[in-house]
């Protein structure tokens, strides 16, 4: 069923034939059948694990859903999902996936998305080293997991981009940034926006602060709203679910502000967001641009690999220089002052060339 070889050798068929008082008979045997209804056929080639922020963050857990539909359609593949709300749950559901005990056969491979599921995938991989694996956001030793993927990206180039059109649009020449969790990752975004706000605009002043969680846009909010009330007018979320709460910020606070209040979104397309009704989005929006992350992208090109045959396990790097990372633009939402874009890709190009180097942690005291 799968574009790997699941067919199940044939079993033997074994005849007795046995005479007793009231004659003959014959039994048939299948010694490697199991027990009738107890197995089935696997309906699906791949199996995913997401993030604890949930589906519907319409960012990340959102934008690598993107990939696996998106792999349905054009690979002819299926794929089934787990939403675990809590990361101590991660490892048990991976398990449950490499062990396929409902089916008779394995998943062509099993997708981790996000970094903190890292423990579960090593501790599982190490159990089924034949079962091939895949991980967004986090990178593991391709020699002692050698069955395991690494999606990776280069945040803090795209971060800089949208941090440059930050530094180019304020008006107050305060910017803000908003992270899921206090973590290297997420402080990969924020150095790149820091760095790219002050490229544009040296000397902008910044305020960071994290929400702790990923799915608590309540919070978010509130954060966003303590930025806005404090002068600044650019907000920048990396944060899941959560970050939703600064778009609504945004929006709630740019009527009661002299001064435009906007947010930048991640990892998906999120400027619709910024509309008035983002079901129907029209002209103008409030988020000014977002930072493209390809998850999508990523996860489609893994799945790609298992589907021709040519998966190898290791690392797979996503950056701006082979479109993996990118920033948004929506002329039909709203129109940025050509020298302003102009601008930003004069940056884009000296990232990809190497003469400009962004930083990929905190780099400020």
């Amino acid at each position: 069923m799968s574009f790997q070889n699941k067919g199940l050798i044939a079993g033997i068929l074994i005849v007795i034939i046995g005479i007793g008082a009231v004659g003959a008979y014959i039994i048939i045997y299948d010694p490697f059948a199991p027990p009738p209804d107890e197995f089935v056929e696997n309906p699906y080639d791949v199996a995913i694990v997401f993030a604890t922020g949930g589906l519907g963050d319409k960012s990340f857990n959102d934008g690598c859903k993107q990939g696996a539909d998106d792999a349905v359609t054009e690979l002819s593949i299926n794929y089934t999902y787990v939403e675990p709300t809590s990361i101590t749950e991660y490892e048990g559901y991976l398990r449950s996936y490499a062990e396929h005990t409902d089916y008779d056969e394995p998943y062509d491979l099993i997708i981790s998305i996000g970094f903190d599921q890292a423990d579960a995938v090593m501790a599982v991989a190490e159990d089924y080293p034949n079962q091939y694996m895949a991980i967004v956001d986090m990178y593991i030793d391709p020699a002692t997991y050698p069955n395991v993927t690494s999606l990776l990206f280069n945040e803090h180039e795209g971060s800089a981009l949208v941090g440059a059109m930050a530094g180019l649009m304020t008006d107050t020449n305060m910017v803000g940034f908003v992270g899921g969790m206090d973590i290297p990752l997420i402080n990969k975004f924020a150095a790149g926006y820091v760095f790219g706000a002050n490229y544009t605009n040296e000397g902008i002043n910044h305020t960071i602060a994290y929400v702790g969680h990923w799915a608590d846009p309540g919070l978010g909010q509130t954060l966003a709203n303590g930025m806005y009330a404090a002068g600044t007018d650019v907000i920048f979320a990396a944060a899941g679910r959560s970050g939703l709460g600064v778009i609504a910020s945004a929006k709630a606070n740019n009527i009661s502000h002299a001064y435009r209040t906007w947010a930048i979104g991640v990892d998906s397309p999120q400027m619709y967001l910024g509309c008035v009704d983002p079901e129907y989005p029209v002209a103008p929006t409030l988020v000014m641009t977002s930072m493209l992350k390809r998850v999508d992208v990523a996860v489609y090109n893994v799945i790609e690999q298992v589907v021709d045959d040519t998966y190898t396990g290791g690392l797979m790097f996503f950056s701006l220089s082979n479109g993996g990372i990118d920033y948004e633009i929506n002329e039909d939402l709203l129109v940025i002052a050509p020298a302003i874009i102009t601008e930003i890709n004069t940056l884009k190009a000296a990232i990809i060339a190497g003469t400009v180097v962004v930083p990929d942690e905190i780099y400020w005291t």
